[in-house]
């Protein structure tokens, strides 16, 4: 049977078929899936910039301070100012130490 025939024998089946059934292969079923983990993440995040709006505005009504570059209540900026830590005096020998490594750094080769 040459190529030809074969072809011909298969246009004649394909032809002989109804058409509807030819149709209904190829209907896509469509299936409802589950949410993934970073679609609920993502509406957590949404729901939380939601809220946070509505909070600001809330907030906004109140007086506010610049902090940092931030917009904060005053009683937030009373807190912010018990919690910092005041940073202990420089000592002079540590910086001295801290100096004389920095030169034996740069004084030593790297071994290749």
């Amino acid at each position: 049977m040459s190529f030809s025939e074969h072809l011909d024998n298969f246009i004649k089946q394909r032809d002989k078929q109804p058409q509807s059934a030819t149709k209904t292969t190829f209907r896509r079923q469509y299936a409802v899936q589950e949410p993934t983990n970073q679609s609920i993440a993502r509406d957590a995040i949404a729901k939380a910039q939601e809220d946070a709006s509505k909070q600001a505005t809330i907030d906004t009504k109140s007086l506010h301070v610049r902090i940092n570059g931030r917009c904060v209540t005053e009683n937030e900026a009373q807190v912010v100012d018990q919690l910092k830590v005041d940073s202990a005096p420089a000592n002079p020998d540590r910086i001295d130490y801290i100096k004389q490594l920095r030169k034996e750094l740069k004084l030593k080769k790297r071994s290749s």
